[in-house]
């Protein structure tokens, strides 16, 4: 059982367990695009939200003192939950890409803000996934933590994205929600421990 929970192979078999319909739609078109927009749209969200609430609860697992094997075990995953956020998101474009089908017209609709918005976040996610490795870290030195901040402006990005485009807002609020306090709780904590190492 150990072995199972340490395993990055199985810990991608499970985060993909909930697409799997969005993948095998790649080779059947039977499949309602719309949903699959909807599917992968919504599971990167979600594993893009899991990797942002991994700070705010290594934080508070040290203001605990008590759930240090879980950080631990978290930590050393937090790429991978951003990776398989990223993966949802690529399945994302490429079913829109099938569905248009043509190169001209993908570029008309991302003059639209709605679109736009959305091929930037994915952009700036492509590029935090292609440095999410050991090579770019030691490549990237200092760099590599401010631009993996770009996450944040990405995010917003995306929710913009999805606002734009999806009619239901309440969905959109509420993740919007999600990151806003995980957000807070990040800083808040980091903002307790500065004070504290200053006393």
């Amino acid at each position: 059982m150990t072995r199972i929970l340490h395993s990055i192979p199985m810990l991608y078999l499970v985060m993909l367990i909930p697409g799997r319909f969005t993948i095998w739609g790649l080779f059947d078109h039977s499949w309602y695009y719309a949903q699959m927009m909807n599917d992968t749209g919504v599971l990167s969200v979600q594993l893009l939200a899991l990797t942002l609430m991994v700070t705010p609860a290594l934080l508070v697992i040290n203001v605990l003192g008590c759930g240090q094997a879980f950080g631990r075990w978290l930590r050393g995953r937090r790429k991978h939950f951003g990776l398989g956020s990223f993966i949802y998101a690529v399945l994302h474009v490429v079913h829109y890409a099938i569905e248009i089908g043509s190169f001209d017209e993908i570029i008309f609709e991302a003059s639209y803000l709605d679109l736009a918005a959305g091929w930037v976040a994915f952009a700036v996610f492509a590029l935090l996934a292609a440095t999410s490795n050991q090579g770019a870290i030691r490549h990237l030195g200092r760099r590599w933590k401010p631009l993996h901040q770009w996450v944040y402006p990405a995010a917003g990005l995306t929710f913009l994205h999805w606002y734009l485009i999806d009619h239901n807002t309440q969905r959109v609020l509420f993740w919007m929600m999600v990151f806003f306090v995980a957000k807070l709780v990040h800083l808040g904590l980091r903002r307790t421990r500065r004070h504290r190492t200053a006393a």
